[in-house]
């Protein structure tokens, strides 16, 4: 009877667990702070290279050649002669063919395009031109935010012009 006892009590202590030995509850604090996450930041693009080309427009305008100065008025005077002394009926086209076949050693090759798709040309290189300088802001933005205080400086575009004359 005794061992009934104890079983019992044992059991009831198992049953009813702590609920015997309460205490009062816990506030829980609830503390906000920003946690710095580590953003693995990308390289930036190298700056662009671009180089810019020569266009040519020639036309089949005959040239008028330019009478020489006369050295007291320094006004142009056509009795005195002439500066260039290119034939008759000599025009730009002409000029022009001349002067590239003596810089390439007689080889010439025209690329011509219409007026229309040139200004479609340029109006594709600008929205490219946009679209770099956008994306180029989009990722100092991002890593203005991610680095903090450092500024990350901007994304730069270099225009080189070519000196083969």
């Amino acid at each position: 009877m005794r061992l009934k006892r104890i079983v019992s009590v044992l059991a009831l202590l198992t049953i009813s667990g702590c609920s015997l030995l309460q205490q009062a509850p816990r506030e829980v604090e609830i503390i906000t702070k920003p946690v710095k996450i580590e953003i693995v930041q990308p390289v930036m693009p190298r700056a662009i290279d671009l180089k810019e080309p020569k266009w040519y427009v020639v036309s089949d305008t005959k040239i008028i050649e330019n009478c020489l100065k006369d050295p007291e008025t320094k006004k142009s005077n056509c009795k005195l002669g002439r500066e260039d002394l290119y034939p008759e009926g000599y025009t730009y086209l002409d000029r022009f063919i001349d002067d590239i076949k003596k810089k390439h050693g007689g080889d010439i090759v025209f690329v011509a395009m219409s007026v229309a798709d040139y200004e479609l040309m340029s109006y594709n290189t600008q929205e490219i031109k946009r679209y770099i300088n956008q994306l180029g802001e989009v990722i100092v933005y991002y890593r203005n935010v991610t680095i903090g205080d450092e500024d990350a400086g901007a994304v730069e575009i270099k225009v080189e012009k070519e000196e083969n004359e």
